[in-house]
């Protein structure tokens, strides 16, 4: 179930109901609404998150799909999880990935 694999996806990457919330493009009322199985989030935000942490969306559709995943693979970071305690808006944290990216683009090879 959806409710399920949101769970798991929370657990997995140490987010908040917030921090989800951001990334979807939702309110943190709606992820709890998605929790609960009292609605089910809608086809742009379940495309949001799997942008986000490069999953297919049948990760989050499909009964145990984010059990799926492979456990022995290393967690994969955010941005965020290298900013702890700091309180950056989703905005603010692309605008530090696109400059961390700008400045990978001036290497050297």
């Amino acid at each position: 179930m959806i409710q399920e694999n949101i769970k798991k996806l929370r657990a997995m990457y140490d987010l908040t109901q917030q921090d989800l919330a951001e990334i979807a493009g939702v309110t943190n009322k709606a992820v709890s609404a998605w929790e609960s199985g009292i609605s089910e989030p809608r086809m742009g935000a379940i495309e949001k998150i799997a942008a986000r942490f490069n999953l297919k969306k049948s990760n989050i559709i499909e009964e145990n799909g984010m059990d799926i995943i492979e456990t022995d693979q290393p967690k994969p970071q955010t941005i965020a999880a290298h900013f702890v305690g700091d309180d950056y808006t989703v905005e603010e944290l692309q605008e530090i990935l696109r400059y961390a990216q700008y400045i990978k683009s001036k290497r050297k090879d």
